[in-house]
């Protein structure tokens, strides 16, 4: 019944998914999406409330027999990125698209919505439905949970269609699946001097490549091989002019991990090579700023088993894709950890070409993606209700 159902509504999916294309928001903007999520929610006589602080919606369907409490979510915001492909639903915003597939885990949820509403009287519990605004800029879970928006829930499922995963199959593995990342900032002092004489100064912009350099020994030489880090400078600003020594620099980077561990273990491996390295150059180091963000997200042994269960009686056993884990971050890790999970990867890739990576001016996605995200959404809160 959930896969007639989803097929039914796949028409309207689709066509929310590309108005939501057409006109996307940035994160923490998702106004006009956040009013039509509420709109489609009025129709279907869902109570929903707005998350104070953010233009998240949380929405609430009551099964009719009782039970436990589990969460479905899906994010809403776009990315400040062109739109280099031309589909009969191209962003119509300058400078902002959806190059990530929110768009399309708004529209499968509300599908979604629809089908568990047909089958309410079926369902042992409560489904919550939580369009979360803000993912790309960390997300907010935490304000959700800080406001008391988690409590009484059991459990979350989360679905991210992916461009890499043939559509028609979905990557349900235990283990890590996607990794923590932390922001980091470094300020490196030199001393200031005309171009011509750079032996009465000492270069902040020398001594900054360096450290960049030999930070990348942090994975290559002091991880344990079978550990999986990354350390990136994405940024470097220093100088003046092109004729003056720069008295300064300053690096910002990003770190991954799947071993929480390394989240502590970074700064002194960083401090400790940036600052002998400054020193090198007479200069020094400072780490000025550090921020742990989103953790790895990690599904339990138990719950991709059942997951997997959920999956293969739904589309059959070669659906499942075997698909490694990703160094991308995602918030919905922070909503695992404080009530326990489960996400998933749907596959949104085409089949007749090379698909766009996700955060490129060429993405999109495969629609029948649409309506597998639908029916398993569907079909795992109410089979773990069940359970």
């Amino acid at each position: 019944m959930v896969l007639e159902l989803a097929k039914q509504y796949q028409s309207y999916m689709v066509e929310l998914r590309r108005h939501l294309h057409m006109h996307p928001e940035l994160s923490l903007k998702e106004f006009e999406t956040s009013k039509l999520v509420q709109r489609e929610l009025e129709k279907l006589g869902i109570p929903f409330k707005e998350v104070p602080g953010s233009t998240s919606v949380m929405a609430t369907i009551r099964g009719g027999k009782p039970g436990k409490t589990i969460a479905l979510r899906a994010d809403m915001d776009a990315l400040p990125i062109q739109e280099l492909g031309d589909p009969p639903y191209k962003s119509q915003v300058e400078g902002v698209m959806h190059a990530c597939g929110h768009d399309g885990h708004t529209a499968a949820l509300l599908g979604a919505a629809h089908i568990l509403m047909d089958l309410r009287e079926e369902i042992a519990g409560t489904v919550k439905l939580f369009f979360e605004s803000g993912e790309e800029f960390g997300g907010t879970v935490q304000i959700a949970d800080k406001e008391g928006y988690l409590e009484g829930i059991d459990h979350c499922f989360g679905i991210h269609i992916w461009a890499d995963v043939p559509v028609g199959r979905i990557s349900c593995a235990p283990g890590a699946r996607m990794a923590g990342t932390d922001l980091f900032t470094l300020k490196i002092t030199g001393k200031g001097a005309h171009a011509s004489t750079p032996n009465q100064g000492i270069d902040a912009v020398v001594a900054a490549s360096s450290i960049v350099m030999n930070l990348q020994t942090i994975v290559s030489r002091e991880l344990f091989p079978q550990d999986v880090g990354l350390v990136t400078i994405g940024k470097l600003t220093a100088g003046q002019r092109f004729n003056a020594i720069a008295d300064e620099a300053i690096l910002e980077g990003n770190l991954r991990y799947f071993d929480p561990a390394l989240s502590d273990q970074y700064p002194v491996m960083i401090n400790r090579i940036a600052e002998n390295t400054a020193a090198a150059f007479r200069a020094k180091s400072e780490m000025i700023y550090h921020l742990k963000g989103t953790p790895a997200v990690i599904n339990s042994e138990e719950d991709a088993a059942f997951g997997q269960k959920v999956i293969t009686e739904l589309f059959g056993g070669d659906c499942l894709y075997d698909m490694p884990p990703l160094m991308a971050g995602e918030d919905f890790a922070i909503f695992m950890e404080r009530v326990g999970g489960l996400f998933v990867f749907v596959g949104g890739g085409p089949l007749d070409r090379e698909p766009a990576p996700h955060h490129n001016g060429h993405f999109d996605i495969d629609e029948d993606s649409l309506w597998m995200s639908a029916a398993l959404h569907a079909k795992y809160a109410i089979e773990y209700l069940r359970k």
